[in-house]
């Protein structure tokens, strides 16, 4: 059973937005793979990519958002000193963060302008495009478990729903290390 499955996701559709492109992964690439996501009725959008603030990209998300989609973005991979990172920073956005299999945050996490969830981000396993089983270290690999946690509970409240789910880590209360709590501690 995958991650995802065991996570509460049923469907997935993906978006590539490198493809063939030479421009690919270029905030216009990002904004037609989340038109395309949303135009089929997507509820939820996990997004493991990171770069810095972009008009064209922060409207795509304002419009998704509009339209009911929650958004959920890593805070990436350049350490804590690191600028805060996009689109994880934009308002609305459920910003994720990783932690290893001791629930300690990951040394190489970003951050964002605010942190909302934790998830596994290491000593998890997954498969690669040859289905080969390889091991996964990453803030990119949180941000969909969260995403597909927040999924399984998007009818109704849903943040009261995942922030019920939670564990508290670091300081009591919501921190910047772990945001509301571990999401999905028990996808690994």
């Amino acid at each position: 059973m995958s991650l995802l499955h065991r996570a509460g996701v049923r469907t997935v559709a993906v978006a590539d937005v490198y493809g063939r492109d030479p421009a690919g992964g270029s905030a216009s690439a990002l904004a037609r793979g989340l038109g395309w996501l949303v135009s089929g009725g997507a509820k939820v959008v996990s997004m493991s990519i990171v770069g810095p603030d972009n008009p064209l990209l922060a409207r795509a998300i304002a419009s998704a958002r509009s339209k009911g989609v929650v958004i959920v973005a890593a805070v990436g991979n350049d350490g804590p000193a690191a600028p805060p990172a996009f689109p994880a920073s934009y308002p609305g956005v459920i910003a994720v963060t990783g932690v290893d299999g001791r629930n300690r945050a990951l040394i190489e996490a970003g951050r964002a302008l605010k942190l909302d969830y934790a998830a596994p981000g290491a000593d998890i396993v997954g498969s690669d495009a040859k289905g080969r089983i390889v091991k996964l270290r990453g803030t990119s690999f949180a941000a969909p478990l969260a995403a597909a946690r927040i999924a399984a509970v998007i009818e109704g409240d849903w943040r009261a729903k995942a922030d019920a789910e939670a564990v508290d880590l670091g300081r009591k209360g919501p921190d910047p290390v772990y945001g509301r709590g571990l999401l999905c501690g028990n996808c690994r």
